[in-house]
């Protein structure tokens, strides 16, 4: 019989948790906590699979538990929900706790049972890869060489010779100002990680960034930004899976930090393919631009051979 996944609920409304237990029990088995700290607790004694937090809880807010929760258990996916539009803690939730999806109160609870069933699924298919690779060492991946490379996509000329600049000692770069350049350096270019900004000429890139990251979730991706957009900056995290945030204009220190962060995280799905699991996104159709897809459906054939040549690689 195969073993139930474990969900952990964290809100500090007692009638939260109520409710969801009573939703997920008949599926899943369900644990509660009312707190960060006895959600810790819970973690440490149980084997969990999924953690679901609210953010705004005294003592510990959300995302300083799911960071804490990547570090104890870095196997449990991490889903963050809130009722408010707090945009240090949307982007802290990705550059902290690595979430798998934000969701937002109230939820519809057709939305949230897909995706906490896609993250106890995605936490089940990756559980050998992501304990192997948590114990991995850091300093064994190679950050430099073959395959290694960096793509920019900013339309500001003078922001991508500088980010080209800042990176250039650590990683071949590549640069794009618009969408088309992009896509034939994707088709071309042995890329690992995509460093861009949310808007590139008025277009967003979380078009392109959902759709690649669907077909080649190999891909990691470093979003610039100086919006306040947390609208936006939330569709990035549920449909993109962008791994980190970073402020523009561009802190070099924590931009050079970020990128290398992203790098090692596609060099651990080279070396670990089921870690991909836990950065797969779902098609959106309605939301799609279908134009955008027959061009990037175009190069899918030397994109494909690319990347599976990189896995067999690993």
């Amino acid at each position: 019989m195969e073993k139930k996944a474990e969900i952990l609920f964290v809100d500090d409304e007692e009638r939260i948790v109520s409710l969801l237990r009573m939703m997920f029990r008949g599926k899943y088995k369900v644990h509660t906590a009312t707190s960060g700290q006895q959600a810790l607790e819970c973690i440490a004694r149980n084997k969990i699979d999924v953690i679901v937090s609210d953010q705004r809880m005294p003592e510990m807010q959300g995302i300083e538990l799911l960071s804490e929760v990547r570090r104890r258990s870095p196997a449990t996916m991490r889903i963050l929900l809130t009722g408010y539009s707090d945009l240090a803690a949307i982007t802290g939730s990705v550059n902290d706790g690595e979430v798998f999806r934000f969701i937002n109160k109230p939820w519809d609870q057709d939305d949230i049972k897909r995706i906490i069933d896609e993250a106890a699924q995605a936490a089940q298919a990756s559980e050998a890869a992501s304990t192997l690779a948590a114990r991995q060492d850091e300093t064994v991946l190679d950050l430099s060489g073959e395959h290694s490379s960096v793509l920019v996509i900013d339309d500001n000329a003078s922001d991508r010779q500088a980010m080209a600049r800042v990176l250039g000692d650590l990683f071949m770069v590549y640069t794009a100002p618009d969408i088309p350049t992009a896509l034939k350096l994707l088709e071309e270019r042995d890329i690992g990680v995509i460093v861009s900004e949310a808007r590139v000429k008025g277009r967003d890139v979380g078009e392109l960034l959902s759709i690649l990251k669907r077909h080649y979730p190999l891909l990691t991706t470093v979003m610039l930004t100086n919006s306040v957009d947390s609208d936006l900056i939330i569709r990035l995290i549920n449909r993109a899976q962008i791994f980190r945030f970073a402020p523009k204009p561009v802190r070099v220190a924590s931009f050079r930090l970020a990128v290398a962060a992203a790098m090692r995280e596609h060099k651990r799905f080279q070396m670990h393919p089921d870690l991909m699991q836990r950065h797969r996104v779902a098609a959106s159709p309605e939301v799609e631009d279908a134009a955008l897809v027959s061009r990037i459906a175009s190069g899918l054939s030397r994109m494909r051979a690319r990347f599976a040549r990189l896995l067999g690689a690993a």
